[in-house]
């Protein structure tokens, strides 16, 4: 049964920033501390809509830096220490490597793509980002350790969001404009398996055990609603669509697997599906684009405009927020959110 929740916020944490690249922001307010105090991860990494990334302690509920990567920013990804963080600034075919830890701009890798979304391989060896080259779809392998490009493969038109096995050998390519995705193996840096699906396909996430891929879709299902397609990822096969709202975009699953949380975008809700069901299990009004979990974790992160929304997993309710502003008090509307370590 779909129930629709009103969501109220237990307590909004202004933060102020004062114009230096790398900021200290502060928080007196201990909502987000003790709505987090049992999470894994200890940072949260966001990119807006702006040229701005920023590093929370999740356990401290403060800002640590801002770091401005002077170009618009379309995703994110960071190693798994927490210490460098990928900024893609996809419009100038930039990739923006910053050191979380000195909260500076350490190296600018530069691409002839259109790029979109990235993630790291969890040994930490290779970043992917994916990007259009004269109108043809690529993921762009990254050497970490150099910070030059191994190899480039191609996938579907426009690919879009993407997730990785956590043995690093699948990677699983979301092409927006091919209706499909492109299963990669990442060990010889070659299609795998092109598996369809329905119009307008936008991220994708994978199931702990990595035996199921979720995919959301911006108007995929009969009614013009948005969709998640539950594909099999041992066969490469779709299992099922499921309607969600309008507009559906960012896509985690929770720690145990149970629960798939998806961001839809133009009706302002968060849907939670039930994994095993593939049935409709929450709605959430709360207006959101990107989402995150973290193992051993309850709790849902989400990127929530001019604020980072924290959601407990188990109830459906906000447990904090903190209010974020953007250099020199410009707006900073956060889009993407990455989980990670201490740094």
């Amino acid at each position: 049964m779909r129930v629709t929740r009103r969501v109220q916020v237990v307590l909004a944490v202004a933060l102020l920033a004062f114009g230096a690249t790398a900021s200290q922001e502060t928080s007196q307010a201990t909502d987000v501390r003790a709505a987090v105090s049992s999470t894994s991860a200890q940072r949260a990494y966001l990119v807006g809509q702006g040229s701005e990334l920023k590093v929370l302690d999740l356990t401290s509920g403060r800002v640590l830096a801002t770091v401005d990567t002077n170009a618009m920013t379309t995703g994110l990804a960071v190693s798994g220490d927490g210490r460098t963080a990928y900024v893609v600034n996809g419009w100038i075919g930039t990739i923006t490597v910053v050191d979380t830890v000195a909260a500076r701009v350490a190296r600018r890798i530069k691409t002839n793509a259109q790029l979109d979304s990235a993630v790291v391989r969890p040994d930490g060896q290779r970043l992917y980002v994916t990007g259009t080259i004269s109108g043809q779809g690529y993921v762009l392998s990254v050497d970490t350790h150099t910070n030059t490009l191994a190899a480039a493969v191609q996938v579907g038109a426009s690919p879009t969001g993407l997730a990785i096995s956590q043995d690093g050998s699948r990677l699983y390519v979301v092409n927006n404009q091919g209706a499909s995705i492109t299963v990669v193996d990442t060990r010889v840096a070659t299609p795998l398996a092109t598996i369809p699906v329905p119009d307008l396909p936008q991220q994708v996430a994978l199931s702990p055990d990595g035996g199921t891929a979720y995919v959301t879709h911006a108007g995929g299902s009969p009614t013009g609603n948005g969709a998640v397609t539950v594909i099999d990822n041992a066969r490469n096969r779709v299992l099922d669509d499921v309607a969600v709202g309008v507009g559906a975009f960012g896509i985690a699953v929770s720690a145990d697997g149970r629960q798939v949380y998806v961001s839809n975008l133009q009706d302002g809700t968060v849907t939670v599906l039930d994994a095993v069901s593939r049935t409709v299990q929450d709605s959430v009004l709360l207006r959101a684009r990107g989402i995150a979990t973290a193992a051993g974790d309850r709790h849902v992160y989400l990127a929530t405009g001019s604020s980072a929304t924290v959601l407990d997993g188990d109830t459906g309710l906000v447990g904090g927020q903190l209010d974020l502003v953007g250099l020199a008090g410009r707006p900073f509307t956060a889009s993407t959110i990455v989980l990670g370590g201490t740094g």
